[in-house]
């Protein structure tokens, strides 16, 4: 699937132009068993880096932060508000992975990503990316017919 991407030349992640790019999830090779684990393990296979999953350490836990995630090499460390409902606490998991996937965080540069708004074309996109991948996550969990239908995929349940 080819999607239109915002592109920028700088570093803010500010609109520049419109391109067509590969849909990164077309990478993502879902584990046959779900769970927020498996699934950074199957978008570190995509990128060819280690994802590890980790509560925020409470004393470092902040009301302004639901998630952050830092490289170093060939490691990618996500870490999420443990206290957050289970819905918000997955959302922002994928949402992480998503800027994983997508190479916002990578394994030449050691980088932090830290999920606070969505101002910056490259948030939006994570956070888009997260959604779909959510639907995936809840529809393949069901198994349901219709969701598999909604994402054009009618008749095959994978």
């Amino acid at each position: 699937m080819l999607l239109m991407r915002a592109t920028s030349s700088d570093s803010t992640g500010d609109a520049g132009r419109v391109e067509e790019q590969e849909d990164a999830l077309d990478r993502l090779v879902w584990p046959e068993v779900l769970s927020m684990e498996n699934l950074a393990d199957a978008v570190g296979r995509a990128c060819g880096m280690n994802v590890v999953l980790n509560p925020i350490p409470s004393e470092l836990q902040s009301a302004e932060v639901n998630g952050v995630t830092v490289s170093v090499g060939a490691t990618a460390m996500v870490y999420y508000d443990s206290r957050l409902s289970p819905l918000n606490r997955t959302q922002t998991i994928l949402h992480e992975l998503a800027h994983v996937l997508h190479g916002d965080i990578c394994a030449e540069h050691t980088t932090a990503s830290c999920r606070t708004t969505f101002g910056s074309v490259r948030e939006r996109r994570a956070e888009i990316t997260a959604m779909r991948m959510m639907f995936e996550v809840y529809r393949r969990n069901r198994n349901s017919t219709v969701l598999s239908f909604l994402v054009g995929r009618a008749g095959a349940n994978r």
